[in-house]
């Protein structure tokens, strides 16, 4: 054969083999075509489950056997559980997402494509939620050997600083099922291998923290009231009510809403304040001049004073009142006369001591007792009245100016009622003369005299 022969002859081969190479190529791409028409790329996932060279059918086959076997592990502080999907009641509610993902596939590209990795997350993954819930029940993270519950944020007074602060709120270590189950049923949806309990995600949370609104709201308004203090003052008795001790009457309850203690501020006036403030202890007999606080409407007074959260000066709410005691005093010892109603009291240390009917200077002829303070200047028995010419065994002068006094009267029959409008003293106190001496008994020199209408 020639060489111009055999030249031809290879020249001939080559293009056949091009030709046959060129249709293999074309067979392979239309083969794949038609191939990846139906079948997923060989690195295509569903979640963690790859289906690969898979076709719809043997696809989804694959993906609810993984589904029944896939596991969930639920880490805990002091070890791990796990939930399989079939515990779970694991499945999917449907498979449309494969033909989806097929008709993305743009099959003609697959000589491009096929080297790319393709993963689906939105798998339609469904649990059998009663029959999961059924299942944590029984799991040991439930039933923590020492339950801790969480404790809300709680509003507490400093005693140092004066003031009501926040006390942040903390978790225990209860599980809140409904958010527990969720994020179980989160994980298998999204088919995440495992969720943690060393956080406090799944825990029963607080229901107010220390930035609820409420919460901080309820801590100014309470301190707004600790600017409510109050000075008594009334002659020379004084009283405060401090901010330590307005703490003591501020409350509130569970939904932080305030509450003021009345109990606690009326504790407070009957033990604090009433004893500086009343003169007479127990119930006043009508005429006594007397200081008694009222306690109901001085402790809504405090009440409203806190609300307004101003410092006050002022005196007590009295239920009843004498005299002015910025002008005068007579303490808590002292005899009271009423003229209106022909009545002597002696009050030793706010208690009464005795009383007596009483008959004092005579109206009718211009001798009315006078009225106004004055003190016992002496102590005297078996005492001639030498202007009068008249004998006494108890005589306790309170104005020898005028020779007035408080002293036994053995001429006369009865006391009290209306005889002193027209058969009355020349301006003494006539007493019975077992009252008299009882009265003498008892007082000292300079005991406070109030004789009034």
């Amino acid at each position: 054969m020639s060489r111009v022969s055999l030249r031809k002859k290879k020249k001939q081969l080559r293009k056949k083999r091009i030709l046959l190479t060129v249709a293999a190529v074309i067979l392979l791409y239309i083969a794949g075509i038609l191939f990846f028409q139906s079948h997923f790329y060989p690195q295509t996932y569903v979640g963690d489950i790859g289906i690969g060279i898979c076709s719809r059918n043997i696809a989804k086959k694959r993906i609810q056997k993984e589904l029944i076997q896939f596991t969930v592990s639920v880490e805990e502080p002091e070890g791990t559980e796990k939930i399989s999907g079939e515990e779970a009641g694991i499945f999917c509610k449907d498979f449309d997402y494969l033909n989806l993902a097929l008709k993305k596939q743009n099959s003609f590209l697959w000589p491009v494509q096929i080297w790319n990795k393709y993963t689906y997350h939105n798998l339609n993954i469904k649990v059998d939620r009663a029959k999961l819930q059924s299942f944590v029940e029984t799991m040991k993270c439930m039933h923590p050997k020492t339950p801790v519950a969480s404790k809300n944020a709680k509003i507490v007074y400093n005693k140092e600083k004066k003031e009501y602060m926040i006390e942040k709120e903390s978790t225990g270590n209860i599980i809140d099922p409904v958010l527990f189950v969720q994020g179980i049923t989160d994980a298998f949806s999204g088919l995440d291998s495992s969720i943690s309990l060393k956080d406090d995600t799944y825990y029963k949370k607080p229901e107010y923290t220390a930035s609820s609104t409420a919460v901080r709201a309820l801590k100014d308004q309470m301190n707004q009231c600790l600017n409510g203090t109050v000075t008594y003052r009334d002659g020379g008795l004084k009283k405060t009510l401090s901010r330590n001790k307005i703490a003591d009457f501020l409350e509130y309850t569970n939904d932080f809403t305030l509450i003021m203690n009345e109990k606690q501020i009326q504790s407070f006036v009957k033990k604090n304040v009433s004893p500086v403030f009343n003169s007479v202890k127990g119930k006043i007999p009508e005429g006594l001049t007397a200081w008694k606080v009222d306690v109901k409407k001085e402790a809504d007074t405090i009440m409203q004073n806190l609300q307004d959260g101003k410092k006050t000066k002022r005196k007590p709410i009295y239920s009843t009142e004498g005299f002015d005691r910025e002008k005068e005093s007579i303490g808590r010892t002292y005899i009271d006369v009423s003229l209106p109603n022909q009545k002597m009291w002696y009050v030793e240390d706010g208690k009464i001591m005795m009383s007596s009917d009483v008959v004092t200077g005579n109206l009718s002829t211009g001798h009315g007792t006078s009225v106004g303070l004055y003190h016992i200047e002496f102590k005297q028995r078996d005492h001639l009245m030498v202007k009068y010419n008249s004998f006494v065994h108890y005589w306790m002068p309170y104005n020898t100016t005028i020779g007035v006094g408080f002293h036994d009267a053995s001429w006369r029959s009865s006391f009290g009622g209306n005889i002193f409008r027209t058969n009355g003293s020349h301006g003494c106190i006539n007493m019975p003369s077992g009252k008299a001496a009882e009265l003498f008994g008892m007082i000292n020199t300079g005991t406070p005299v109030y004789i009034h209408w």
